[in-house]
């Protein structure tokens, strides 16, 4: 019958897709590659690259040079004597890693800034080369040599010395530099580190007595003072440099008659 027909094509049609389907998806899958399920895709192939096992691989030469950068900044072995403020100024600049305005404090000192428009240029630069001399002579300054004044009190039979009221726990030395006539000075404090004892001065009793007598009985004295530069640092009230006293020399010139009493260090090789 008409319609009992065009049932049976109609079931037929949908038969006949059926099966096209089914070979097309597997056409498809055999086309697909093999994968294991323990083996690691790309991306994780590529990750597995930068593993802890790649860190045995020798460090490249950049990686080198910045390993074995020191952290802190070096100083050098020169020695800096008797500074006034000014050089002390010009080295904390230097201990810094920052150079001084030189042609500014240059141009603002009077002789310069007064001067005619003649004799202003050959003064400028004078004072040019005075000032960068100055920053010049701070180059690979490590250590430092300053008069310290002194007095030492009376005899401590029970220690044996004198004791001198120079280099306390927490001695500092200040410094007060004014580059130019018109910059607000400047303050550096030089800060001593040691954690051991610094005022005593052992003695016997003979060589005690012998130093009152040859400084005619006078007890104040100047200590010859050895620092080696250890830090630096920039505070509220100014810059700080940190230094380790290695010793000094004790002395007088009372009356134009320089004496030398004896010496103290602080490197290993005590009073002699």
């Amino acid at each position: 019958m008409p319609a009992t027909c065009a049932s049976k094509q109609c079931a037929y049609r949908i038969v006949c897709l059926a099966l096209l389907c089914a070979s097309m998806l597997s056409a498809c899958e055999s086309e697909a590659p093999a994968r294991d399920v323990g083996k690691p895709m790309p991306q994780q192939e590529a990750a597995d690259s930068s593993s802890p096992a790649d860190t045995t691989r020798p460090a490249s030469s950049a990686g080198s040079t910045a390993d074995t950068t020191p952290s802190a900044a070096r100083f050098g072995d020169r020695q800096l004597d008797h500074p006034d403020d000014l050089q002390i100024l010009m080295l904390a600049y230097r201990l810094e890693g920052r150079t001084p305005p030189i042609d500014e404090w240059a141009s603002s000192q009077y002789r310069v800034k007064y001067a005619d428009e003649f004799k202003r240029p050959s003064l400028l630069k004078e004072e040019q080369e005075r000032l960068q001399g100055i920053y010049d002579g701070t180059a690979e300054v490590g250590r430092l040599r300053l008069n310290v004044n002194a007095q030492f009190g009376e005899y401590d039979a029970g220690r044996g010395g004198y004791y001198l009221d120079a280099f306390m726990p927490g001695s500092a030395f200040s410094f007060d530099a004014q580059p130019s006539p018109e910059i607000q000075r400047q303050r550096i404090t030089l800060q001593v580190d040691n954690p051991e004892e610094l005022n005593f001065w052992p003695l016997d009793a003979a060589r005690a007595q012998d130093v009152l007598t040859r400084n005619s009985g006078l007890r104040s004295v100047v200590l010859d003072s050895r620092f080696l530069i250890t830090g630096v640092s920039r505070r509220s009230e100014g810059l700080v440099i940190k230094a380790r006293l290695l010793g000094y020399t004790i002395g007088s010139d009372h009356y134009n008659r320089p004496a030398t009493f004896g010496e103290v260090n602080f490197d290993g090789q005590g009073e002699r």
